[in-house]
């Protein structure tokens, strides 16, 4: 001890746990010596819960999750404009009409094997091999003709061809196809037509072209007996 006043000499805690409510308490004061005497000056006491601390934790954990899991299911619910298009065109593509194809030919083999009958002014338009269009596989929509296949086929290939329409038949008639024309072959010249393996018996402007069908135009220089036409061969 001095003359100056009191000295503080220490800090003192005291501790005392009690197990059944998990609760510390804490008592904190300054020890001071005056003279002989020794004294308690001020205190504090501090009350730490750990059940409630453990609580307090776990519900702003549950709070954090909750609110992580709010904003993914908001991040999920938003798409981006590139997703909304892939999904727009993929229902687009989905939409579509199914395309449907036939094939056409155009042949005057015949010629060759008659080419006495040929009008000379005529010879330059026949192929060496009598194939002026080989078979190939052109699209059509429902409901044309074997005649609007022809027409669009030789107006989109350049090929000339010749077509009339025929009253009393309520048909178009096809004069002529690469400038080959009835009668150019002598007088049982002409163009047929043929559809899977059969000559109809009515005009190409009748026939609805169906999925598949093979359709093939054949200049025929006997009346169709010489490309295999029964019905006119009886």
């Amino acid at each position: 001890m001095t003359d100056q006043g009191p000295e503080k000499m220490c800090d003192v805690s005291l501790d005392s746990e009690t197990n059944d409510e998990k609760e510390v308490t804490r008592l904190s004061f300054p020890v001071t010596e005056m003279g002989d005497t020794y004294y308690l000056v001020g205190g504090k006491t501090k009350l730490e819960t750990e059940e409630k601390d453990t609580d307090k934790n776990s519900t702003s954990s549950n709070k954090k999750s909750a609110s992580e899991e709010d904003s993914q299911t908001d991040r999920n619910a938003i798409s981006s404009p590139e997703e909304n298009q892939q999904a727009s065109n993929g229902e687009e593509e989905n939409t579509e009409m199914p395309e449907h194809t036939c094939t056409i030919s155009i042949e005057c083999s015949t010629i060759l094997n008659n080419w006495g009958n040929l009008k000379q002014s005529k010879s330059s338009f026949v192929p060496s091999d009598g194939w002026i269009m080989g078979s190939t596989t052109v699209e059509y929509d429902p409901g044309e003709t074997v005649y609007d296949v022809l027409y669009r086929v030789c107006r989109e290939t350049g090929i000339h061809m010749d077509a009339t329409y025929t009253p009393a038949y309520s048909s178009y008639y096809v004069r002529g196809i690469n400038q080959l024309y009835e009668f150019d072959c002598g007088e049982l010249s002409g163009w047929m037509y043929r559809v899977n393996g059969w000559y109809p018996n009515y005009g190409c402007s009748k026939y609805e072209v169906s999925d598949g069908d093979n359709i093939e135009w054949r200049y025929t220089c006997d009346l169709g007996r010489d490309v295999g036409d029964e019905y006119m061969g009886d």
